[in-house]
């Protein structure tokens, strides 16, 4: 019986000493910033030189408050200036460490190959669905020959 009080009272004691770490989940704007600007390969060594890298880089940021808790709607506003539409239900719920984490591995990939010069509308081909849908739709460019 002795020794399972002293379990209990261990694992009390380590559920106290963890459950700090898990508070400290939670993710500043600034933070998040810096993550994606790494994910840009953009140099960033704090969230002010990420914000200005990301500017540089074409980004429209909205108006950041670097120590502020990041929100879903801070996701979706930041997202959406970097070229991804990312939308949510629940704009003033925190997002947490493991959904930072989980976000990066998702969008990474479309994150760090946006490039602003193929982003562009001049850059892509006319709507080839031209018609009733009885046409292959072939694109041919006016300016290469066939």
């Amino acid at each position: 019986m002795k020794n399972w009080i002293r379990f209990g009272v261990l694992f009390m004691g380590a559920a106290l000493v963890v459950a700090p770490s898990f508070a400290a989940g939670e993710v500043t704007v600034g933070q998040f910033l810096v993550e994606i600007a790494k994910v840009k390969n953009l140099a960033a060594s704090d969230s002010i030189s990420a914000e200005g890298a990301l500017r540089a880089s074409g980004a429209a940021l909205p108006a950041i408050d670097h120590g502020k808790t990041l929100t879903e709607g801070d996701v979706a506003a930041i997202s959406s200036s970097v070229g991804l539409r990312v939308t949510t239900r629940t704009p003033g719920a925190a997002f947490t460490r493991s959904q930072v984490d989980a976000y990066l591995v998702s969008f990474g990939k479309e994150l760090g190959s946006q490039d602003s010069s193929t982003r562009s509308a001049d850059n892509l081909p006319p709507s080839a669905s031209k018609g009733k849908g009885k046409k292959k739709g072939h694109f041919k460019s006016p300016t290469d020959p066939v």
